[in-house]
């Protein structure tokens, strides 16, 4: 059984690597060059992409060819260091750079650099003036561990930066604004979301008012919000999210490149248990100017009441699943004395047609709707994936 568990682990990785053009405008471009496997932020500017890596790294900008992703230029911010760059952003005058990465929730010198693109073209050295800022609710500065006051995404917009929050424990968000003038700000709440997952980067597009998020669920499952006619009152106000079909890919940098084109960069993840090893990539794909929508569930019991499930034979870790013709769901269940902690629905092409995240009931019924197909159900355990396969009709 553990045997099958690291196989079954690799395959996923594999199908989920091998089907990306299969995926719905989704493509890989290629792998990022060493000198930036831990990209944290993107923007496309002068025909190229620009990215750099997080905390502890060099404060140098990549500037990378959009078809092969060879390093164009390295330039060099000469007057300040690379505390926790997380983010990049831009608007007509000057390259934003975020260094507000605060995973435990302790520092205190939170900051957006200003680079002048004039100087940015003109040479591989340049200096930024720096916007310092705080949150107006935060009163604790201790270290729990993973707090809710890490940030890796922001944008500009007018006179006005927005910073939305990576929330770890509450697995949310909140939306802070200060000025883009250099100088020191209490930054302002306007808009809060619960329970979407990790967001990580963003970008605004400001003739259609749009705004596009990225970001990952618990069990690396990339995701895009989009907010169409964005409400600077209430940030998250009409917001509707959609898995990008993938997984193992921890996604990081986020880049419009027209109206309904897009890169987004992945940094480099690894595991020993189960063995997975994601390279740091980039990404294309597109949104079409339409609403996304979520899908509809079909009608169900308001308190269904689970059948008895078939023995599960005494094997460890095995996964049943079953349908009961009375109701016409999907029941599962399986044996094991590991936690749950998320699950997915595959098609037979190895897309992502669905998933959950957090503590999973060991027995249930599958409550997204599917065509008549065949898929696999996946249960993710703390060491290792099971998996079955299961017809709809």
């Amino acid at each position: 059984m553990k045997l099958f568990v690291r196989q079954f682990s690799l395959i996923i990785l594999c199908i989920c690597t091998a089907t990306l053009t299969a995926q719905e405008n989704v493509q890989v471009v290629g792998e990022l060059p060493n000198d930036v496997f831990e990209t944290s932020g993107l923007i496309f500017f002068n025909g190229n992409l620009i990215t750099h890596n997080d905390s502890g790294n060099e404060a140098v900008l990549y500037e990378l060819d959009t078809l092969t992703l060879s390093i164009q230029r390295r330039v060099t911010v000469t007057n300040i260091s690379n505390v926790d760059w997380e983010a990049i952003s831009q608007d007509d005058e000057y390259i934003y750079v975020g260094d507000f990465g605060n995973n435990v929730g302790t520092r205190t010198d939170l900051a957006v650099h200003r680079i002048l693109k004039e100087e940015y073209l003109n040479s591989d050295n340049v200096t930024a003036t720096t916007i310092n800022f705080s949150y107006e609710n935060q009163q604790m500065l201790e270290n729990n561990g993973n707090s809710d006051w890490d940030a890796e995404a922001f944008f500009v917009v007018d006179d006005r930066i927005v910073v939305l929050t990576k929330q770890w424990q509450s697995l949310g968000s909140v939306a802070y604004e200060f000025s883009k003038l250099p100088g020191t700000y209490v930054a302002n709440s306007i808009g809060t979301i619960e329970n979407v997952g990790l967001i990580t980067d963003a970008t605004y597009d400001t003739e259609l008012n749009k705004l596009v998020v990225i970001g990952y669920s618990s069990i690396l499952s990339p995701f895009l919000g989009v907010v169409e006619n964005l409400n600077f009152n209430a940030v998250f106000e009409g917001y509707a999210q959609q898995s990008l079909g993938l997984n193992f890919i921890q996604s990081e940098g986020l880049t419009q490149t027209s109206s309904s084109s897009y890169f987004f960069s992945s940094e480099y993840y690894s595991r020993q248990t189960p063995t997975i090893e994601s390279p740091s990539r980039i990404f294309s794909f597109q949104i079409p100017d339409v609403e996304i929508e979520e899908p509809e569930n079909p009608e169900e019991p308001e308190n269904p009441t689970i059948p008895e499930v078939p023995e599960n034979s005494g094997d460890e870790d095995k996964l049943i699943i079953y349908r009961d013709n009375s109701s016409s769901l999907y029941y599962y269940s399986i044996a094991t004395d590991k936690t749950v902690f998320g699950q997915a629905i595959y098609d037979l092409s190895g897309k992502e047609v669905w998933q959950k995240s957090g503590e999973i009931s060991k027995k249930g019924f599958i409550s997204h709707h599917l065509e008549s197909s065949i898929y696999y159900l996946a249960l993710y355990l703390e060491d290792g994936v099971i998996a079955t396969s299961f017809a709809v009709y």
